[in-house]
């Protein structure tokens, strides 16, 4: 399967999806939403034998908020907040693997 259309994709317009949401309701929290979110990503990676790290890598790097201008914006604060989580596990990941 190529990049384009790699199962990433879902994780990416999931997270983006989160974000709007978040952004809209002042009544969620972020870190539940973040643990939530990465909670479907392991379900995704551990659905299936292909790059993991890749996966995440690839996701990471499609949610990372591109418009540093409206740093304020809870969406933002959102995908940035993902990103990192995602930072994170793939450094978990390349440690473990």
């Amino acid at each position: 399967m190529s990049a384009k259309l790699g199962p990433y994709v879902q994780m990416v317009k999931l997270g983006r999806e989160m974000a709007l949401r978040y952004e809209k309701d002042r009544n969620l929290a972020l870190q539940p939403l973040i643990s939530h979110y990465l909670d479907e990503v392991e379900v995704n990676i551990a659905s299936d034998a292909f790059d993991h790290r890749g996966f995440m890598e690839n996701i990471r790097d499609d949610l990372r908020p591109r418009t540093p201008a409206i740093a304020d914006c809870r969406r933002t604060a959102f995908l940035q907040a993902a990103t990192d989580a995602l930072d994170a596990r793939v450094e978990r990941h390349a440690l473990e693997g």
